[in-house]
């Protein structure tokens, strides 16, 4: 009865966690949702973006009058002549002046709309700027990802040779000790084993470095091991390879170019607020105040809310004559930088077009390189194979045994290291056609 408590209680422990292993591995699924949601350059570019909000609200405002309150309390002390009496006197005495004016500028309409327009675009910009951030974020969180998974399964290839090696090494060792092999084949035997674990330790250092790198995209705990998810979804990356077609896409969806389109608006409008400095300002203003003084001898109230009180309306202009050209100098800067602008819109679309040619090279290129190196790797196979069967039977060298192995090993990690390196290429495709966003959805 003890005994099947205890088998039953080790089953439930055993199945407890596996359960809670597979609960807390990430999946890349996971990992790009919390970079977006964690990320610190997101979560800068978003304090960006409600800024540019607050911009746009106060250029709009600015087509509304200007409303001013003021005030002021003082002592004054002073001498002063008394005509009646011939004498001087020195006296103190306390003022209270207040007053409520209103202004709006309405010659300078043009200059406040361009500058309307202005805060809409570098709004429009920095907008791009967080979504853009969020897919630049998104592609380096696959790219460590996949960097991390790919060391996780050259350790599995490490490993597999290491066993393979561990055994020959045996076999090797037994052979020697009936005399079927020279004593110094040991030592050839060992070295290999020696130098397969020590690349081992060397591949899982870089998995832990990749690993790191991960936690601190995502924000997590530093101190916690990341557990990754080997299965990735079965994310669909079967899309019309035409140039021209991805070309399109790209200009409508990408983010980055989106910011150019914006920043070039930007410069145009900052043209127009530099030239309306060139018109006159005309300002119809209104003033209402009043005071107190303690000179009167009339009370606070009856002085500053009846005697005193002054109603002004009124037009101011000011018209700019001469600044030492200073706003001629401001208007051909704003126009050099908006043709700088209109350069860089038109070398982003160059420059888009060139990134998209050249990956989808790339993936051509890897995508027969996969079915070489499966082929390579088939082919290394069966050499270190025959070559293992020779040795045994006393055909071969132990160096040449080593060669063929070594090859087989590197084949191994070739094919591991291009399906990887193809998988992210097929993510790249989906940021450099503004589309790797749909991951998060």
């Amino acid at each position: 009865m003890n005994k099947l408590c205890f088998v039953c209680f080790l089953i439930l422990f055993i199945i407890n966690n596996l359960t809670l292993n597979a609960q807390n591995k990430l999946s890349l699924d996971e990992a790009i949702k919390l970079a977006v949601e964690n990320n610190v350059s997101i979560a800068k570019d978003k304090n960006r973006e409600a800024s540019t909000e607050y911009d746009k609200m106060k250029t709009k405002l600015s087509l509304l009058p200007s409303l001013n309150a003021s005030g002021n309390v003082f002592e004054s002390t002073g001498t002063n002549f008394d005509q009646l009496t011939g004498m001087l006197r020195t006296e103190t005495g306390q003022y209270v002046n207040g007053s409520i004016t209103a202004s709006w500028d309405i010659l300078n309409i043009a200059s406040k709309v361009s500058a309307i327009n202005l805060s809409k675009y570098n709004n429009e910009s920095q907008k791009a700027q967080l979504a853009y951030t969020k897919d630049f974020i998104i592609l380096n969180v696959v790219g460590r990802y996949l960097e991390a998974l790919q060391a996780m399964k050259q350790d599995q290839i490490f490993n597999k040779f290491c066993d393979v090696q561990e055994e020959q090494l045996k076999r090797t060792n037994e052979l020697i000790r009936v005399g079927s092999l020279p004593g110094q084949d040991f030592y050839t035997q060992n070295a290999e084993w020696s130098r397969l674990k020590s690349l081992r330790e060397e591949n899982l250092n870089l998995m832990n470095v990749k690993k790191n790198q991960l936690i601190l995209l995502l924000r997590l705990n530093p101190a916690n091991e990341a557990q990754l998810d080997t299965i990735l979804s079965k994310e669909s990356f079967k899309r019309e390879m035409d140039i021209d077609s991805l070309y399109k896409k790209a200009l409508e969806a990408r983010k980055d170019y989106k910011k150019i389109e914006a920043q070039s608006m930007v410069k145009k409008y900052e043209v127009a607020v530099q030239q309306a400095r060139y018109i006159p300002s005309l300002s119809l203003y209104y003033d209402y105040g009043s005071r107190y003084s303690s000179f009167q001898q009339r009370r606070f109230n009856n002085q500053f809310f009846n005697d005193n009180i002054t109603t002004t309306i009124g037009v101011s202009m000011q018209v700019p004559i001469f600044n030492g050209l200073e706003t001629r100098n401001n208007v051909y800067r704003a126009k050099q930088d908006f043709k700088n602008a209109e350069l860089d819109v038109i070398q982003a679309k160059n420059d888009i077009y060139v990134e998209l040619k050249n990956l989808m090279f790339t993936i051509s290129a890897n995508e027969k390189k996969v079915i070489y190196r499966e082929d390579q790797i088939e082919s290394a196979k069966r050499a270190f194979e025959l070559e293992k069967e020779r040795y045994y039977l006393g055909q071969g060298s132990p160096l040449d045994l080593g060669v063929a192995q070594r090859n087989y090993v590197e084949a191994s990690l070739s094919l591991n290291q291009i399906n990887y390196q193809l998988m992210y290429n097929r993510f790249e495709l989906l940021f450099y056609t503004g589309d790797i966003i749909s991951l998060v959805n």
